[in-house]
């Protein structure tokens, strides 16, 4: 179906998954990391007590994700999606009021769990349960919200730090939940399709019914998936360690701040563009070719960092870097129905949006280790691309004789 008519026919619940992805914004690590400069001036936090204090609750919200997640297998979408919208906004309710550390590491914990972590599982899952011909369409119009907020939020959140302040900033963002986010998703979940699983796809050719229907406890058994975490996890762990320390790469090169903030136009962008595009190309294509591709721009986007210092190779890694992440949701969001059924999805996906939380809290952590061993930024680079460079590889052979055979088969 193109995609002008794929949107006019299903704009209604594809207004479900972008609305709980961008809510899901409040809780990504380039939002949040606008106010690290307030945070540690009014709590009197160092750098490492605070980059340690949100790490904590990152891997805390990761941890209770792998339990939680799963219910959205069992629980009516609406009933779910409400809960998580009300913790988002407890959450920034806590971060707006927080009078102690103690209380602003529990608003760390609630807007990572429920912002980073539920809402957007909620939005990819069900964008990929409830579609079938037309998934990666489904799931890059959900993914585009991300992109968006990466280009509105840290404006507007930095233009309200200055004018109404951290507190007062948060205060809004509480409000907005149940004034703008929660109408449009109990709108959007009229949808009739939440009953009707799969409906895009015609009962002759719809794989679901023939296709095995994997349990979270089998998958956690099937060597593959282990073999292809690494590289399903290199894009969030890239690009949040590099995010986290760019302001030091910066200083130590001699780039400007404010060009940083030029160059995150940039990457949200390449991102919108990717993420855009690339459902359907996953649609038309396959899952198991852009598999094989999606990765190639981040490795290339390594190579150019770890052969030049230059800010002109920093913005061509975020140009770069853009179009891998933009295309994970599609690829990635496609691979697990593909590979293990739908029956499951929202077990087996909170594991994998799990082990994604671990690694954006590990990665800043570990090349703050390179960092203050003093290693230079090729060296640094140099290794991450050896990294990219295994995952793409991993991904030109895992799962591709599933993929390019009937999935029943496994």
């Amino acid at each position: 179906m193109p995609y002008r008519n794929f949107v006019q026919a299903n704009y209604r619940f594809l207004l479900f998954g972008f609305a709980m992805v961008f809510a899901g914004n409040y809780g990504q690590t380039f939002f949040i990391s606008i106010f690290t400069a307030e945070w540690r001036q009014a709590f009197q936090l160092s750098h490492t007590e605070l980059s340690a204090y949100y790490s904590f609750a990152t891997l805390a919200s990761g941890f209770l994700i792998m339990f939680v997640g799963g219910r959205i297998d069992t629980t009516e979408l609406k009933t779910f999606s409400l809960w998580v919208l009300v913790g988002t906004t407890v959450a920034c309710v806590l971060l707006a009021t927080a009078g102690s550390v103690v209380a602003l590491v529990l608003g760390f914990f609630l807007i990572r769990f429920c912002g980073q972590g539920l809402s957007c599982h909620a939005a990819y899952t069900s964008m990929a349960r409830y579609f079938d011909a037309n998934r990666g369409k489904a799931i890059s119009i959900a993914a585009l919200a991300m992109p968006v907020g990466e280009f509105v939020l840290p404006i507007a959140g930095a233009i309200a730090i200055t004018e109404i302040g951290w507190r007062w900033s948060w205060g809004l963002l509480a409000i907005s939940i149940p004034l703008v986010f929660l109408p449009l998703v109990l709108w959007s979940l009229r949808d009739a399709r939440i009953h009707s699983p799969q409906s895009q796809t015609s009962s002759q050719d719809s794989e679901s019914k023939q296709q095995r229907q994997w349990q979270r406890s089998e998958v956690i058994r099937d060597i593959r998936f282990w073999i292809a975490i690494p590289a399903i996890l290199a894009p969030p762990f890239l690009v949040t360690g590099l995010f986290f320390h760019q302001t030091h790469w910066a200083q130590e090169q001699g780039w400007a701040l404010s060009s940083l903030a030029s160059s995150l136009m940039v990457y949200a962008v390449t991102h919108a563009i990717s993420s855009f595009i690339s459902g359907p190309i996953v649609d038309r294509l396959g899952v198991a070719k852009m598999l094989r591709l999606y990765l190639l721009p981040m490795t290339l986007s390594m190579a150019v960092l770890a052969a030049s210092n230059e800010f002109t190779a920093w913005v061509l890694f975020m140009a770069l870097a853009g179009l891998s992440v933009g295309a994970s949701g599609p690829v990635v969001g496609s691979l697990w129905p593909k590979i293990y059924g739908t029956e499951h999805l929202g077990s087996i996906r909170s594991l994998v949006t799990a082990l994604m939380i671990f690694s954006t809290a590990i990665a800043p952590i570990l090349l703050g280790i390179f960092i203050d061993a003093h290693y230079p930024m090729a060296s640094i680079m140099g290794l991450l691309l050896l990294y990219s460079i295994g995952t793409l590889l991993v991904c030109q052979w895992v799962y591709q004789p599933v993929l390019k055979t009937n999935t029943s088969s496994i």
